[in-house]
């Protein structure tokens, strides 16, 4: 895929992390330079020589040096690095032009690019930096490791308000990317997923205890009767009433 050739010499030159204001637009540029950005937080918007990107939570793009760079839409208050360095390009990288990243995997390397480019650190140590930074793109946790993160995670919270919106935020990934990276492992979505575990939950405990089943799908995450009566229905063709009748008379 095209992207920064790593055979060839990359030479670092400065980072920093970047805040940006509310309805704040990319600035308009050429750079001389070749600028990574990891964004953790908002969605960064720019074109690069005419074409639109749009960069969310857990997403990595390189601009290319020589290329224009335009804030034709404002952004999304995003918080990211971003570090400029010169490299050669090619059709055959391991890292292409844009991907993805785990940030909880990259955070404290992050934040110590950051610290380092403000110190009075060696180059080399700052460079170095840079490097184990591409080392891990190159060696990102696999999609399937980021999964079993977020199933691992609804398993031990379930009982909470979880939305599309908090592990989004947790996993520092988009919306559209945490769906499709979930249902590649899963065949479901988070949410679904997140049903399955509660269901699971209520009929454990419709069997094994008396408590009222209203008390019961609250614990186990529900805040509307309603919503919660139609899923288990829908999963088990009778009510919960006739459930615990069944399995106790079973």
């Amino acid at each position: 895929m095209y992207g920064i050739d790593l055979n060839k010499e990359i030479k670092y030159k400065f980072a920093s992390l970047r805040y940006f204001d509310e309805n704040e637009h990319h600035i308009n540029r050429v750079c001389k330079d070749d600028v990574l950005l990891l964004v953790f937080d908002g969605v960064l918007r720019f074109s690069e020589d005419g074409e639109l990107y749009e960069i969310h939570p857990g997403e990595y793009h390189i601009q290319k040096h020589g290329s224009l760079q335009e804030g034709v839409i404002a952004s999304d208050s995003p918080k990211y690095l971003y570090v400029h360095f010169y490299a050669q390009w090619t059709q055959d990288s391991i890292i292409g032009k844009s991907g993805t990243f785990d940030y909880e995997y990259l955070k404290n390397e992050i934040e110590q690019m950051n610290s380092l480019s403000y110190s009075d650190a060696p180059y080399i140590l700052k460079a170095a930096k840079f490097y184990t930074i591409i080392s891990m793109l190159c060696k990102k946790e696999s999609t399937n490791d980021t999964a079993d993160k977020i199933s691992k995670f609804i398993e031990e919270n379930y009982r909470n308000n979880i939305t599309i919106n908090m592990l989004c935020k947790r996993f520092s990934f988009s919306k559209n990317h945490i769906i499709n990276m979930f249902k590649a492992s899963f065949g479901q979505t988070p949410i679904t997923y997140l049903n399955l575990v509660r269901l699971k939950r209520v009929e454990e405990l419709l069997i094994t205890t008396s408590e009222a089943i209203e008390c019961i799908a609250f614990r186990c995450g529900y805040q509307n009767y309603s919503h919660f009566y139609r899923q288990f229905v829908r999963k088990n063709n009778v009510s919960p009433e006739n459930f615990r009748k069944q399995k106790r008379l079973g």
